[in-house]
């Protein structure tokens, strides 16, 4: 059950996050470009750590 709160909470944040305005400013024009890139940014590290995992075990 604590997933379940702990993801309704992120979801709101995000929610928060989407609605609030000029919460990023430069480089970023609205908080939706600032999400967007903050996503990207996420999506590399995800990638990132999958690739070291197949490695290690690939290695194994």
């Amino acid at each position: 059950m604590q997933i379940m709160a702990d993801f309704s909470r992120g979801l709101l944040s995000v929610l928060k996050v989407t609605v609030s305005s000029m919460l990023y400013r430069y480089p970023y024009r609205t908080s939706a470009e600032g999400l967007h890139s903050d996503w990207g940014n996420i999506g590399k590290d995800i990638e990132s750590v999958i690739g070291r995992l197949e490695v290690a075990a690939h290695d194994e």
